[in-house]
């Protein structure tokens, strides 16, 4: 038997091998497969698959389900190698107010609370000088805060767009 042209250690019969269907397929399957990205629905899940002969090797990938995310097996651990992003905009609105407020709902939740980011983008006059903050960030939700610099003046905002961006790593 010889190895793919590739050097990625794929075993392939060669012509003077005896004929062997099972063997052929399964050699190929198992150097394929063990390059590819593995799905599992846990850790514990991947645990119970990748051991003895299909123990993991250095440079494997995995995908798990419960935590969407992309793991990589360094030598005797698997690390994460992606993050869990999200990201979009609202449009608020106020009135003769100092601060303004509202409710976001992620377009899926989250595993667990990801790091918010808001952006102001756009204002025109004591707008252009409101702050935006994230707080009360669950897994599925956050509210965004908008305030004046000066609590004792009033303005009103129509339509002013906040971005937002959400990360789980």
């Amino acid at each position: 038997m010889s190895t793919d042209d590739y050097g990625q250690g794929v075993t392939v019969a060669e012509l003077l091998d005896a004929p062997n269907a099972e063997t052929l397929a399964k050699n190929l399957a198992n150097g394929i497969v063990a390059r590819s990205v593995l799905v599992f629905a846990s850790a514990a899940a991947r645990s119970a698959a990748l051991f003895g002969a299909a123990a993991p090797t250095d440079g494997m990938h995995t995908y798990l389900k419960d935590t969407q995310r992309l793991y990589e097996y360094q030598g005797t651990v698997w690390r994460q190698v992606s993050s869990l992003t999200q990201q979009g905009a609202v449009s608020m609105n106020w009135s003769n107010a100092n601060q303004a407020s509202v409710s976001v709902t992620f377009p899926f939740a989250f595993p667990s609370a990801p790091l918010v980011f808001v952006n102001l983008a756009t204002g025109t006059g004591a707008v252009s000088r409101w702050s935006a903050r994230a707080y009360s960030i669950g897994t599925s939700s956050f509210t965004i805060l908008l305030y004046a610099p000066d609590p004792a003046i009033l303005t009103s905002g129509s339509s002013i767009p906040v971005q937002w961006f959400a990360s789980l790593t």
